[in-house]
């Protein structure tokens, strides 16, 4: 499947418009057992707890933390089309004066579908390896095109590809699902357009567990180390 027909979600809201951490939200963390300069693990407690306006400005919401958050239109929208590869969680929502208050159903869009693990052509490759943990740090991506491996892809619409978590991808349907419900607060953009900052040079995606459930995590992370060997 060529390069030009994956997408990515971008957002489209202000920084400022961005949804801050209610009460109580928080990070778990396991320590590396071997050394005390990084973690082996580091995740959001869920659900999320998000300061909101009291109606939503946007259909798509991004959190400082750059969750994807959506309204129960966007659900809607994505279940009545089928769209595979996604899950939504429902966040609980506080004022700016940490009262909870629930006037809006809103959702974290957690993508559940898998694009591999990034070839070595796109310029990924592990530069650092904790031998107490498995901690990994790779080097960025060169060529974005090449990040999408058709034989190491599930066939979900939306999806990710490892190491880069925090970009969503998708099929061009979705692109087109999207547009036709003229969804705000998000663009949809090429792969070919990933950002390519000169300022960041490595990739630290943390354990898969912390982006995939249980057995699911486990499956994925004997995919990863045969791409690595």
């Amino acid at each position: 499947m060529p390069g030009h027909q994956i997408f990515w979600l971008e957002s489209a809201v202000k920084e400022n418009d961005r949804l801050s951490d209610g009460p109580g939200m928080r990070f778990e963390t396991e320590p590396c057992p071997g050394d005390s300069e990084h973690t082996k693990r580091q995740w959001r407690l869920r659900p999320l707890r998000l300061i909101a306006p009291v109606r939503a400005i946007t259909d798509f919401q991004w959190s400082q933390f750059d969750e994807c958050i959506v309204t129960a239109h966007v659900k809607a929208a994505f279940v009545e089309g089928s769209v595979s590869g996604v899950e939504f969680r429902k966040i609980e929502t506080f004022t700016t004066a940490g009262d909870r208050f629930a006037t809006q159903e809103l959702y974290e869009l957690v993508v559940s579908g898998w694009g591999g693990m990034a070839p070595a052509s796109s310029g990924v490759k592990v530069i650092e390896e904790c031998p107490y943990c498995d901690r990994r740090v790779f080097s960025r991506y060169t060529n974005p095109v090449q990040l999408f491996d058709l034989e190491r892809w599930d066939g979900s619409d939306v999806f990710l590809v490892w190491p880069l978590p925090r970009y969503i991808l998708m099929l061009g349907r979705v692109k087109d699902l999207i547009a036709k419900n003229r969804f705000t607060g998000v663009r949809v953009r090429s792969i070919t357009e990933l950002p390519m900052n000169p300022l960041i040079d490595t990739l630290t995606p943390g354990n898969l567990a912390d982006w995939f459930d249980g057995e699911r995590a486990v499956e994925l992370s004997h995919e990863v180390e045969q791409c690595l060997k």
